[in-house]
């Protein structure tokens, strides 16, 4: 994200446990009654609930105690309409799109509609499908053509391998975009030399894996909003940014931005970044409004797990980051309250990581405003390290200030299993950069890179190519299968 930052400094700090799958899906309450940490709205009411294990609470302070269980219903907006030429690679669908398929995740307790973005843009919708046809980064069937075709429209992949943009950032600046990267044929779409930059409304990203490198003229995200309302980033992979891995700055009057299920990992450090070392995972900007972080996987970043900026509010869970130099880190560079609520992570130590340093901590002034947060339900590996301490000037309160309805929130352990089974883009089908970071993770090995040289370079698979028949209807089902099929093992 380019763009003035004040202050750098953030905050900070974890041996696997053993968990089956079965029992953390049980734990995250699909279809069962036993979810935890959930709120309605924005209000903050909330009552106390039972630990999610049926045992005692972990932690004996207030503002440990976990509060409302969530009601699972999506928020629903206007849906649009709207209609697209018919091309070869073009087609209108005649029955709309179901959007609850995006309230379940085949792989993950965190949904895609499960944060303050939602879907609901896409119900009773006449979208096109706009098939991406040819890996070159520009010119007719591209993905690049395919963002800049108007009105709603799902776009969907009849090849696989790598697109190299070649310096040229994708930008998405028409509203109303679904990017179903789970329909590619294996290996899956893999950009590099460039990141893609979020500029309008009403955008689902999933199932893309963003590598942009070194070998290019100055810094980019691997995946930034710059502005865009009601967005979802669902299981994607963003690794080898240069500034930020994956950043949002959505600002007051553009609420409602989920990243969720995302692998975020080996940002690039002493790199092509003007201030020098920036491995930085997640920026939150000043102001942003309803922000979700759920259920993705931090690994050999530097700082940011995330960075939440003055006036944001957010909510930040079963989260994992492994081997940072400063975790999360709260408030600075405005006047305005930020708020927080920051539920079940799970922080595990690396080789940079300080012991002592505690995982929440904030930077700011006596001219920047309050930093209130809801903490609850965190865990660090080695357990020793303080998730906050005394004199943070954090204001830790017993009701979440914020909370999505529909969220229901896990443990931190229980986070860590799931984040390695089910971040990143096509979780059951993971390339080999993927493959080896989830085992670095797994293993508490790998660490912070200054070059994607150091681990292999750009990936450069056989190009695939698949034909796909769009149905006239059940167009959420037929995509839900290719969703299956990227996500379960």
């Amino acid at each position: 994200m380019t763009e003035e930052r004040r202050r750098d400094s953030d905050s900070d700090r974890t041996h696997r446990p053993a968990i089956s799958r079965r029992r953390l899906l049980a734990i995250a309450g699909l279809g069962a009654a036993g979810a935890t940490a959930g709120c309605n709205g924005l209000g903050g009411d909330a009552t106390p609930t039972p630990d999610p294990d049926g045992g005692n609470d972990p932690a004996d302070s207030p503002a440990s105690t976990p509060t409302a269980t969530a009601t699972p219903e999506a928020t629903e907006t206007a849906a649009e309409t709207s209609t697209a030429t018919e091309t070869s690679t073009q087609t209108s669908v005649a029955s709309g799109f179901d959007a609850d398929t995006l309230a379940e995740s085949p792989s993950s307790h965190v949904a895609p509609a499960d944060g303050f973005a939602d879907a609901s843009w896409l119900s009773g919708a006449l979208p096109d499908v706009v098939k991406v046809t040819t890996l070159d980064a520009s010119g007719e069937g591209s993905l690049r053509w395919a963002l800049n075709q108007p009105g709603a429209r799902i776009v969907v992949f009849e090849v696989g391998g790598v697109i190299d943009l070649g310096g040229q950032s994708l930008a998405v600046s028409r509203p109303n975009v679904f990017v179903a990267g789970q329909t590619a044929p294996s290996p899956g779409i893999t950009i590099i030399r460039g990141g893609l930059t979020i500029g309008a409304d009403n955008v689902i990203l999933q199932h893309l894996r963003v590598r942009p490198g070194d070998d290019l003229s100055g810094p980019v995200d691997c995946i930034g909003n710059e502005g865009g309302s009601n967005v979802i980033v669902d299981h994607c992979t963003a690794t080898w940014g240069s500034d930020e891995s994956i950043s949002t700055n959505a600002g007051a009057e553009n609420p409602k931005v989920t990243l969720s299920n995302n692998l975020i990992a080996e940002c690039l450090n002493d790199s092509i970044h003007p201030k020098g070392e920036h491995g930085y995972g997640t920026l939150v900007m000043d102001r942003s409004k309803q922000v979700t972080i759920a259920g993705n996987l931090w690994a050999n970043n530097v700082a940011r797990h995330p960075r939440l900026k003055g006036g944001s509010t957010s909510v930040v869970v079963n989260n994992v980051a492994y081997n940072y130099e400063r975790a999360l880190n709260l408030g600075g560079g405005v006047a305005d309250e930020t708020r927080a609520s920051v539920v079940g992570n799970f922080y595990a130590a690396g080789e940079r990581t300080d012991p002592d340093d505690p995982v929440i901590g904030t930077t700011y002034t006596d001219a920047d405003g309050p930093v209130t947060a809801f903490v609850a339900y965190n865990e660090t590996d080695p357990s020793s390290i303080p998730i906050t301490r005394d004199g943070t000037r954090i204001d830790l309160v017993s009701e979440r200030p914020l909370w999505p309805d529909g969220l229901a929130a896990v443990r931190g352990e229980a986070a860590y299993e799931n984040a390695l089974s089910a971040s990143g883009a096509r979780p059951a089908d993971r390339d080999a950069i993927d493959e080896r970071i989830v085992s670095d993770v797994d293993a508490r090995a790998g660490g912070v890179i200054d070059s994607q040289e150091e681990v292999g370079g750009y990936p450069d698979p056989e190009p695939t190519e698949r034909e796909l028949d769009v149905p006239e209807s059940g167009l959420a089902e037929w995509l839900r299968e290719f969703t299956l099929a990227v996500e379960q093992n």
